[in-house]
């Protein structure tokens, strides 16, 4: 309730801040989100309620040219909007914050009673008085007059609770924001009902503004190259849309041999087109948002018309038929992929999705440049498997549910086994055994062959400890590492420190790397590579043959021993030239004094002619499977 003397300096500067935020606001792209409306909707609210506030104070002023009722619907404005701005903030909280489903239903309830509340006091007040009246035209407060800052304080405080439960989970600059304006709009509240200082409507708008800058602020959702909205806010747009079920058309646009104009362009005139396609993209004449994907790639989802879905693909692949212009090119022609994914039917969820678009964009880039296709054209089921696949890695790793099985390699000139190599197992419940071929590339893409290559290191180093070879006739384990491991920088000292941990020497341990490995940095690659030399580690050099083969290889690296690769060998046993190239392959190796093990021996007579020719070591099932280790030294014992 104000008096004749309120101050309205506040109000004033409070009706101007928001007038500039307004203002901002409209010259920014309008963002798709409800947490923006919501924000939005906050703004709106305040705005409402200072020139409610303004307009009683001058009403009050000039009281005996009001009439009561012109006044009561000023009054009530004011109630209404105060309450609509604490209900708009409060659900912009629950936006920007993880709420549980249980926290959201009280949250929904303490809203509903909180607006069925305020709306039931104003239409009975004319009745009951209990929020205002009036006395010969002089106007009293009711015994609830403050009940409905009450109930904005109560509804801000439900938004606060979510605030502190969830300190944890969301970022502590918002927590810290959200929380101080928390307060600062609680006590500018308590000292405008008491009387103190008229500062409530102020104290507002400087929480909006300072929300707007660093929370709200339309940049931080836009790519700064292209004016088109980011990745990071392709993710939350396209999430919301799967959480309320809404179907959508998702193009994914990527220009083909960007870099290549780039390089011969200039990056000014590459940033110039891919302003250019944003636009195009943003113009086309069916409903949607455009998002920068990538470096050089767009996502445009389309949410209306979802029939036109294919002529709007041709729409956008005829566009890049025709030249693109820049102020200082005549013009450049570029071509771009085109996927297209139709959402819920394709893709279920945002993760699935994006599996999708990167899945059916490199698919239409292996095709040919400028391709377009359809998820639903293409074998999703390879997605959604080596989606399980990752979630049964993650879970046996999880579990230390990774196995170690050993194949057993023979010693032509010991007539025994004297070493094995270590392979990896995976079992999941719903998916049975899953090769190693498939689940070990998904790990190096995913990151999580790190920690797997360190598990398998210790399992290797626990089985040689507790099964004390050393005073067995297995000489050392050899360990297979991957590419991805050996251009980790630290991957020297983390071999190095697993084995003095286990008690287990460097001539125990051979390390198996194919020929691709050599195809990463090569400069890390090569300095785990002799730092383990150093130490006293030996190395293999697995795969050979499998169409990577190179000398080089040979010569730059400490190679110890050459795993001839199985293709070759049974090639060599049912064409001629074949078994000619593998003689002079081992012959050469020899004279090089390497080491030699053949693998994929099956047959007494692969045996027989494998080491007249000159294999020291052989592999296979002719030999044994690889087995558990307890399996594994029943094996040896039985052999010695």
């Amino acid at each position: 309730m104000v008096l004749p003397d309120w101050n309205l300096a506040y109000d004033y500067a409070a009706a101007v801040g928001m007038i500039m935020l307004f203002v901002w606001y409209g010259n920014e792209k309008r963002i798709p989100s409800r947490a923006h409306r919501a924000f939005l909707g906050t703004c709106i609210g305040i705005f409402l309620m200072v020139v409610a506030e303004i307009i009683e104070v001058f009403f009050v002023r000039y009281r005996e040219h009001i009439s009561d009722g012109a006044m009561s619907i000023v009054l009530y404005a004011q109630i209404m909007t105060i309450l609509s701005a604490c209900l708009y903030f409060a659900y912009y909280i629950r936006l920007t914050t993880k709420v549980s489903q249980k926290n959201i239903e009280n949250f929904t309830l303490i809203i509903k009673v909180s607006s069925i509340t305020c709306f039931t006091l104003v239409l009975l007040n004319p009745l009951v008085k209990w929020l205002f009246y009036f006395d010969n035209h002089v106007l009293k407060p009711g015994k609830l007059f403050v009940l409905p800052y009450l109930i904005g304080v109560l509804v801000m405080l439900s938004a606060f609770g979510n605030i502190t439960k969830l300190s944890r989970e969301i970022t502590l600059r918002k927590c810290v924001i959200l929380i101080v304006n928390f307060f600062i709009c609680i006590a500018a509240l308590i000292l405008q009902i008491t009387g103190v200082a008229t500062i409530f409507s102020f104290a507002l708008v400087i929480g909006c503004m300072t929300v707007y800058h660093y929370l709200q602020n339309p940049h931080s959702v836009m790519d700064t190259t292209t004016g088109q909205f980011n990745r990071r806010f392709m993710n939350e747009y396209i999430k919301y849309r799967f959480d309320v079920n809404k179907s959508m058309g998702v193009f994914l646009i990527a220009m083909d041999d960007f870099k290549f104009i780039n390089k011969s362009y200039g990056i000014d005139v590459g940033d110039q087109l891919l302003c250019q396609v944003g636009e195009y993209l943003n113009g086309l004449k069916y409903p949607g948002e455009v998002f920068r994907f990538g470096s050089d790639q767009f996502c445009a989802v389309m949410d209306k018309n979802l029939s036109q879905i294919e002529d709007v693909a041709d729409e956008i692949h005829e566009r890049f038929m025709h030249p693109w212009y820049t102020e200082s090119t005549d013009g450049i022609m570029m071509s771009a992929s085109i996927c297209i994914v139709k959402c819920p039917q394709d893709a279920a969820d945002l993760g699935e999705l994006i599996e999708i678009l990167d899945y059916s964009m490199a698919l239409a880039k292996k095709t040919k440049k400028g391709a377009v296709c359809y998820a639903s054209e293409m074998n999703l089921d390879k997605i959604r498997r080596d989606k399980a696949v990752e979630k049964a890695v993650r879970l046996a790793m999880d579990r230390d549910e990774i196995m170690v099985h050993y194949q057993p390699i023979y010693s032509v000139s010991k007539g025994a086994y004297n070493s094995a190599e270590a392979l990896v197992r995976l079992k999941d419940d719903e998916l049975g055994w899953i090769p190693p071929d498939e689940f070990i590339p998904i790990a190096e893409k995913n990151g999580f062959i790190i920690d797997m290559g360190d598990m398998i290191l210790e399992k290797v180093c626990c089985f040689i400890r507790d099964f004390n070879l050393k005073e067995s006739n297995i000489e050392y384990i050899e360990v297979n590492i991957s590419t991805v491991q050996l251009m980790h920088k630290d991957f020297a000292s983390r071999a190095k420190k697993i084995l003095e941990e286990y008690d287990v020497t460097p001539d125990q341990i051979n390390i198996e790397i194919t020929e691709t490995a050599t195809m990463g940095d090569v400069s890390i690659v090569d300095k785990n590579i002799r730092e383990l030399a150093e130490y006293g580690i030996k190395f293999s050099l697995d795969d050979y043959g499998s169409g990577y083969s190179n000398i080089d290889y040979i010569n730059q690296m400490p190679f110890s021993i050459i795993k001839l690769d199985k293709s070759i060998i049974w090639e060599s046993f049912k064409n001629v030239k074949a078994g000619i190239t593998l003689e002079y392959t081992i012959r050469m190796l020899n004279e090089l004094q390497l080491l030699i093990v053949a693998e994929g021996v099956e047959t007494e007579d692969m045996k027989n002619h494998l080491a007249d020719i000159g294999c020291h070591y052989m592999q296979g099932w002719y030999y044994s499977k690889a087995v558990c280790d307890q399996d594994f030294m029943a094996l040896i014992e039985k052999s010695a």
